[in-house]
């Protein structure tokens, strides 16, 4: 029995400096932490703001709700499906800068909701920080436009995805996300502003050529382009995709 309270004695003392030791550290800390859970998962962030009152302090910064992940809400919330609790922890992201929430709703504002310059400023603004459907997005709309500029600003965007992430999975993802909404602004790309004006690129051809036969492409997009070595001609078959989008 002796031994018995001398070893709970030494288990409760190993966890009260364990306890004493977390408390000691800095809040920048705890909210670094509490941060990197929220980014991964909204419903781990809810279980660690109830381990201990530092952690839950943490958790009110609004750098918390920039990185926290929107992954588990409706990519188009409907007020009438949406709680107190959801819409007050949407509008705090939102209000700390959340990008997942810039580029939802510049998804909505730009190609449901008539208003373009919104959109246009939610996405270049989520894509210049960093996130990448947005970047693909915008790279896109960019590289629609008449003016030359723009659209070698969005090639350059589109090349710089390329290098960073699956090309694949932001086509997929942003896909997704268009099927999800009522499209009221659909992009249209004219055939005249193509990126690769090469009159002796052996691809340019058979891209023409390819164009007629998206439909089936588009069906089976799960390669990385179709192998072309020009990538001027290679944004233009991408450009392709994304405007297939848009096709009932």
């Amino acid at each position: 029995m002796a031994d018995l309270r001398v070893r709970k004695g030494r288990d409760k003392k190993q966890r009260h400096d364990s306890l004493t030791t977390i408390k000691a550290l800095p809040n920048e800390v705890f909210v670094e932490i509490v941060a990197k859970v929220a980014s991964c998962s909204i419903f781990d962030l809810c279980k660690i703001k109830l381990s201990c009152k530092e952690f839950r302090h943490a958790a009110e910064e609004d750098y918390v709700y920039q990185h926290a992940s929107i992954e588990k809400f409706a990519l188009v919330p409907l007020p009438w499906f949406t709680d107190e609790k959801e819409t007050s922890f949407l509008n705090r992201c939102r209000e700390s800068g959340n990008l997942q929430i810039s580029y939802r709703e510049g998804m909505v504002q730009y190609f449901s909701s008539f208003n373009e310059k919104s959109g246009l400023e939610n996405l270049k603004r989520a894509a210049l920080e960093g996130h990448d459907e947005a970047k693909y997005v915008y790279s896109m709309l960019l590289m629609c436009c008449e003016d030359e500029s723009k659209r070698k600003l969005g090639f350059d965007l589109f090349c710089s995805l390329k290098t960073s992430t699956c090309i694949r999975r932001c086509r997929k993802r942003v896909k997704s996300f268009i099927k999800s909404m009522w499209v009221n602004n659909p992009v249209v790309r004219n055939q005249e502003l193509a990126l690769c004006r090469s009159s002796t690129c052996d691809i340019s051809g058979r891209l023409q050529k390819l164009s007629r036969r998206w439909s089936s492409l588009v069906e089976d997009e799960d390669d990385e382009g179709i192998g072309v070595s020009c990538e001027y001609c290679d944004g233009d078959y991408e450009l392709s995709l994304f405007c297939k989008m848009f096709e009932i």
